[in-house]
This record gives C-alpha cells, structure tokens and sequence, in this order.
C-alpha cells in the first residue's frame, strides 16, 4: 500500500475476527496508513516501490505464517456476513486456491446489489453498477504460490503452471473504482504505459501482457501502437472477445472506418456464433491484422 489513509479502515474492518494476522507492505506512505494499519495489530513490512506489483505482494506472502491467505487491496473489502463462508472453504480438503469475483462498482449499468452494508459509510449507494473481474486470491499458504507479473499481477500463471486444485467461491470481494484519486490523468496514463512496457520486456511471449499494454496504450491516446499490440495478442494467441471491440474501436478513432466495422462484426460473431455471420464481401479478419 502508500497512502491509502482515507478507505484502508473500512478494508481492515471489514475482516476483523475473520483473519488471525493481518499483514501489510507498505511501499512509501508519506500519510496516516501505517498508523491506521498498526492500530488494527497489522505487521508492517516496508518495500519501497520498484515498478513492480507482484513484488510487495510477495514480501506479504513470506511473512504469512497462516494456513490460508486472503489477498486484499486497501480499497477492496468483504461483507461482514461473508465471514462464515470464507470460513467454510478453508475446512475444504478439495481445493488449495480459490477464483474470487471483484464487484468493480463505478459509472456502469451491468448490476446492482442494493443488500450491501458495510461499516462506516456505504459508498455503494452512489454506484451505479459494477463490472466482474474473476482471479485467485484465496489460497493455502506453503505451496510456493507466488504472484507473477509486474502489472496485472496474478497467482493465476504459478497455480496452472504446478497444476494445483483450483475452486470458484460465490463470496465477492467489493471495489470501487476511482473512488480516491491521488494523481492526475495524465500521472496514472504514464504510470500504467511504463509498466505494460516493463511487463513486456519481462514476458514477451505473453499475449495478455500485449493485451494489457494495448489497454494502457488506448488510455494515453496512442492508438496506432494499441492497434498493432492487439495484432501481436492474437499472434500470440489471446484472442477474447474484448480484443475485437477494442481493435474496432482503435480503427475507427483513427479513421479506418472499415477495418473497425470488420472488427466489430468479427466481435458480435465470437459473443453470439449461433446468430451472426460475417459479411462474405469483407476481407478476413486476419488479412486485416497482417497488415497491423
């Protein structure tokens, strides 16, 4: 964490009497967090920030001395009646990790949970919907689980790659988005772009990591080089659903009205197969990306 004084509260609240330690890097808090953080009994780790997300999570990760660890963000936090639930999945001998859903509340439409109460202020009210992002951050401790990847990071790569025993928890962890800015547009577009570049030059071979980049790419408004880190995702075989709409989107922003309708309709025919054709007269898709 830096400088998450004003929502790492409700975080800790809302595991209070779930966790037996609470462990905490912090990266360079010039702020009231470690203060907040000791009050709670956290440990506090310092790691001061290298470009890098999976690192400080890391530290966290050596200094568990727990059978399960919960991986949270300061903003993030889980309803109070989850507790037991969370309980429950640590008496199953089925599973070493878990798949957790993040509600991402914000400016969308896709749904809404008006049950939600939370300690302190619910800033859920002012939501309107939120949008699902599903990886593993629950997990048995001792396994050598360790996250990859200095942006975007995930335990997700280390789990498929030893083959352990994965499950999916109806328990969300809640977020919002945006909810505390402490930099500007311009500050957070040059943060991201420099750690998609860095993740690239770590993982080239990654078809996410483009994917990642190109996202990071279209935010800093540099749309000709989004486009062709879409191409090199799809050469390396990423390929989801999002990536057409994504490169639609680029093409026209830059003018190629016609590629972007290909890439559109190339997007709707991957969602719905059973009721959507391609138009025969456009060229393929991959013709398309050649030239990218």
């Amino acid at each position: 964490m830096k400088n998450e004084e004003k929502v790492l509260a409700r975080c800790l609240n809302s595991v209070r009497g779930l966790v037996n330690e609470i462990i905490i890097v912090d990266t360079g808090s010039t702020d009231r967090s470690i203060e907040i953080a000791q009050a709670y009994g956290a440990k506090i780790v310092k790691d001061l920030w290298q470009d890098d997300f999976a690192r400080p999570r890391n530290k966290g990760i050596e200094q568990a001395s727990g059978a399960w660890i919960l991986v949270l963000d300061p903003d993030e936090m889980l309803k109070l009646e989850d507790h037991a639930g969370i309980r429950e999945l640590t008496k199953s001998k089925e599973f070493d990790a878990y798949w957790i859903t993040t509600r991402n509340y914000g400016p969308y439409t896709y749904k809404m949970d008006y049950q939600f109460i939370g300690p302190g202020e619910d800033p859920l009210r002012r939501a309107k919907g939120f949008t699902p992002s599903t990886k593993t951050r629950f997990f048995r401790n001792g396994l050598g689980i360790k996250f990859e990847g200095c942006w975007h990071e995930l335990v997700d790569y280390y789990i498929r790659r030893n083959k352990l025993r994965q499950g999916s928890s109806p328990i969300p962890v809640h977020h919002w988005v945006g909810e505390i800015s402490q930099a500007s547009r311009k500050d957070k577009s040059s943060f991201y772009l420099r750690l998609g570049e860095k993740k690239i030059r770590e993982q080239p071979k990654n078809g996410q990591a483009r994917w990642e980049l190109a996202t990071a790419q279209m935010i800093a408004g540099l749309r000709e080089q989004a486009s062709h880190s879409l191409a090199e995702a799809w050469r390396l075989g990423f390929n989801v659903v999002a990536s057409y709409y994504a490169l639609a989107r680029c093409q026209r922003l830059l003018g190629n009205t016609e590629r972007g309708d290909l890439a559109f309709e190339k997007g709707v025919c991957a969602q719905y197969p059973a009721l959507t054709h391609i138009d025969p007269e456009k060229k393929p898709l991959a013709t398309m990306l050649k030239d990218l």
